[in-house]
């Protein structure tokens, strides 16, 4: 029998959004005192290095946007799962407690029939023929109980096995997630390093916008 998966690894899955908040916008420069440049600390960067932070800077945040995209629909599909899985822990419960009831209902009807075969020899015909029809009414109508119960938890084994699918497909998609997270994460922090609080001419910053905009 193929039973549910209970590693949903729920904790791991929290983990989806890690880094995701880190991602407001960073600009290449603060502005400063002298007209010409806007300013920061260390050598004035050239146009190049400048338009280099620019990009850079561009590419990372279009990175964090489209991984806000996806953190919705990660975190969608995990709750969805969430779901799932506590809809088919109240299943398992449900299924456990009918198989102890009939359980004890295919119990009260063996022995009813061990009742019949010991006292048999003691019991007039008729009273005998009324015993073992009540006896095959009993285990006639319980049949249908055993037949549905058994349908119920093969019936379980498909829906157990899509869902195993589904946890295991969303666990790539939510590491895969936050490995992407942390790779922008060490983008955003190389660029502090290389961009961050850098002195630069503002002339050079609206000629590099221009050329961006063009593309």
């Amino acid at each position: 029998m193929n039973t549910l998966r209970t590693s949903l690894a729920v904790a791991a899955l929290l983990a989806c959004g890690l880094a995701v908040a880190q991602t407001s916008g960073t600009k290449p420069a603060t502005p400063a005192a002298p007209a010409a440049a806007k300013g920061g600390k260390g050598k004035l960067m050239t146009r190049d290095e400048l338009r280099a932070c620019m990009v850079s800077n561009q590419q990372n945040e279009a990175a964090a946007a489209e991984l806000d995209k996806k953190k919705a629909v990660v975190l969608k599909e995990r709750d969805e799962l969430k779901a799932a899985k506590a809809e088919s822990d109240k299943f398992e419960s449900d299924m456990q407690a009918q198989g102890t009831a009939l359980k004890a209902e295919i119990e009260s009807v063996k022995a009813f029939g061990a009742e019949i075969e010991a006292g048999a020899s003691k019991m007039e015909k008729d009273q005998l023929k009324a015993k073992q029809e009540e006896y095959q009414a009993r285990a006639n109508a319980l049949q249908p109980k055993i037949d549905a119960f058994n349908k119920s938890r093969n019936d379980r084994v498909e829906v157990n096995k899509a869902f195993n699918a589904r946890v295991d497909a969303h666990q790539k998609v939510a590491d895969d997630f936050n490995e992407a997270v942390e790779d922008l994460n060490d983008k955003r922090n190389e660029w502090k390093l290389k961009c961050g609080n850098r002195s630069y001419d503002e002339a050079d910053e609206i000629a590099i916008k221009k050329e961006m905009n063009k593309k």
